[in-house]
């Protein structure tokens, strides 16, 4: 038989983290009581050199990684953006490559 696995819903998370970069080499962690919360203050950053990186939700007593999605469709090509996201391990040098992508 198979086991059956629990599923994690953001409903009941009681915390939610964000983790950023802020200038070049700077990870930094905001820990925020909502996910509204975190969502605004995500938004107010556009206009700073600002990068999101990851977003945890604090659900039964264990951070779990999650990204938000811009629709409830999701295509095969953003699968594989997806995929890419939860199994990556970024590192700060990987954000100075991006940087230079972006130019």
């Amino acid at each position: 038989m198979k086991k059956f696995r629990k599923r994690i819903r953001i409903e009941n998370a009681t915390a939610f983290k964000l983790e950023y970069f802020e200038g070049t080499k700077d990870l930094k962690t905001k820990e925020f009581k909502s996910l509204k919360a975190m969502e605004q203050f995500h938004s107010r950053q556009t206009d700073f050199f600002y990068l999101d990186l990851n977003r945890f939700a604090f659900v039964n007593e264990k951070w779990h990684l999650f990204i938000k999605l811009d629709t409830p469709f999701v295509f095969k090509s953003e699968l594989d953006r997806i995929n890419k996201i939860f199994n990556e391990k970024f590192e700060v040098e990987n954000l100075q490559n991006f940087q230079n992508e972006e130019n």
